[in-house]
């Protein structure tokens, strides 16, 4: 007996198209959460200057009763300069795709353009922050490498340099609470990491994952944990080295930080911009095409180097 099968008698559609979309692989952007905002005013050059005044020296010795003035301090200062730059991209899209095409072609544009400017500010930030003149190489650990993986002394270190330059910490302490298996977190600094770091980190000793602390409030979802007054943020794109260390493995540098370290400079009249063009007007002749982009301008800048550390580990 014949049967009609699906080979003999193909359905019309092979395939059905399912409107929700996968989601998209999308990184934590972690490096400009301790920047300090500032401003360049539009028609004011393509350079901002900041300025920071230097402590002066104490009074220590006595006035005395001789109506003899001391000697006088100067006041002096320190300038940093940053240079704004432009950046932006676009996708062009046929006519014909949004009519004939099941999937939202213009509205995943949007989206998609809008995650690649976020993420673009956050690789220049995480490429100034590894500038830093201030470096910490871990060399207490057990791994064999001439670069070794992080430890608790590593961390205590970075911290009593950052404390012995006078930097301040990023967040308040968090107290514990009457919950099982809570820790108190003390006033700590910003630890920016690479996401390979999570196993070496909850190994160290004392460290306190984020379901531990005392508070949920005021948790970020990138978030990792804490140890001895740093915080630390992991990302996919955390800023790593390949092959650099002595045994040719790959070198990570995490980045702790003290307030006012760094920050990001935008152009007043010339912030992140979408546009977008319809066939109209970008399409030429035919009107064949459309085009969407971003643009924005601005400058990422270390504004005192002793206050941002680079911590550099490997596994």
């Amino acid at each position: 007996m014949a049967i009609n099968t699906t080979s003999s008698l193909p359905v019309p559609v092979q395939t059905y198209y399912d409107n929700i979309l996968i989601s998209t692989p999308v990184p934590n952007l972690i490096h400009s959460m301790g920047a300090t905002k500032r401003s360049l005013k539009g028609k004011s050059g393509d350079t901002i200057r900041m300025e920071r005044y230097n402590l002066l020296d104490t009074a220590l010795v006595p006035l005395g009763n001789s109506g003899i003035n001391p000697p006088g301090q100067q006041l002096t200062s320190t300038y940093i300069d940053a240079k704004i730059e432009f950046y932006g991209t676009y996708v062009a899209i046929n006519e014909q795709l949004p009519v004939t095409s099941a999937s939202p072609v213009l509205n995943q544009a949007a989206i998609k353009l809008g995650e690649s400017m976020r993420r673009t500010e956050d690789t220049l930030m995480r490429e100034m922050l590894k500038t830093t003149a201030s470096v910490h190489v871990c060399t207490g650990g057990v791994n064999g490498d001439t670069i070794t993986e992080i430890t608790l002394t590593d961390v205590q270190d970075v911290v009593s340099t950052l404390l012995q330059a006078d930097a301040k910490t990023m967040s308040d302490s968090m107290d514990a609470s009457n919950k099982f298996g809570t820790a108190p977190i003390s006033n700590a600094f910003y630890g920016l990491g690479h996401s390979a770091l999570s196993k070496s980190l909850s190994n160290l000793n004392g460290f306190t994952r984020t379901y531990q602390y005392g508070t949920q409030t005021g948790i970020k979802q990138t978030e990792w944990g804490a140890v001895d007054s740093v915080r630390f943020f992991l990302s996919s794109i955390g800023s790593k080295d390949a092959g650099a260390s002595g045994l040719g493995n790959d070198v990570y540098n995490t980045f702790i930080c003290g307030m006012d370290a760094y920050a990001n400079v935008k152009l007043d009249n010339y912030k992140s911009q979408t546009v977008y063009r319809d066939s109209k007007i970008a399409g030429g002749p035919l009107a064949l095409n459309q085009t969407m982009g971003y643009k924005m301008a601005e400058a990422p800048v270390i504004t005192n180097d002793a206050w941002v550390i680079k911590l550099r580990s490997t596994l």
